[in-house]
C-alpha cells in the first residue's frame, strides 16, 4: 500500500498550517516555498482540502488560506481521504461470506484485502495533525519504523 503523491502534499501543506498557525492567513506561495511543493498542484490541492471542510479560505491582499477546525481535530485519514478518497488496500468487489466464490480462493483474498485497508486506516485515524505537528517540533517522539 502506497500513500499518493497528492497525499503526501496534503499533509504536508497542512502540517504547515499547522506548524505556523497565526492571526493571519498563509498565501499558497508561502506554503509552497516552505515545503517545497509545486504551487500549481498545490493550488488544487489546497481546493481539494477546502471541499473537504479541512481548510478555509480568504481573499484579497492579506488572504491565503488556515485551518478550518484545531490541529487536534483533524485526523492523518480525513486529509489522505480528501484528495486520495476512501483509504483501501485496493479496488476490489466485497468477498462473499456465504461460502459461494466464484473463482477458487478468491473470497479469502478478498477477505484478507478488505481487512488490511481497515488496518490502514485504522492507523492513519490514529494520528492527530497537533501530534504530527509535535513530532515536527521534537516535542513528541516519531513513530518507530
Amino acid at each position: 500500500m502506497k500513500v499518493s503523491t497528492r497525499g503526501d502534499y496534503a499533509s504536508r501543506a497542512l502540517l504547515c498550517l499547522a506548524l505556523h498557525e497565526a492571526s493571519l492567513p498563509m498565501s499558497v506561495r508561502d506554503i509552497a516555498e516552505r515545503t517545497g511543493l509545486p504551487q500549481p498542484y498545490l493550488e488544487q490541492i489546497l481546493l481539494a482540502l477546502k471541499g473537504a471542510g479541512l481548510v478555509k479560505s480568504k481573499r484579497g491582499v492579506s488572504g491565503g488560506y488556515f485551518l478550518a477546525r484545531p490541529p487536534d481535530e483533524i485526523l492523518l485519514s480525513q486529509i489522505v481521504s480528501a484528495v486520495d478518497g476512501p483509504i483501501v488496500a485496493g479496488d476490489f468487489a466485497e468477498p462473499h461470506t456465504d461460502g459461494a466464490c466464484d473463482h477458487e480462493g478468491q473470497c479469502v483474498l478478498l477477505a484478507v484485502w478488505a481487512h488490511a485497508g481497515d488496518q490502514m486506516r485504522k492507523l492513519l485515524e490514529s494520528y492527530r495533525l497537533s501530534d504530527i505537528a509535535s513530532m515536527a517540533r521534537g516535542n513528541q517522539t516519531w513513530p518507530a519504523t
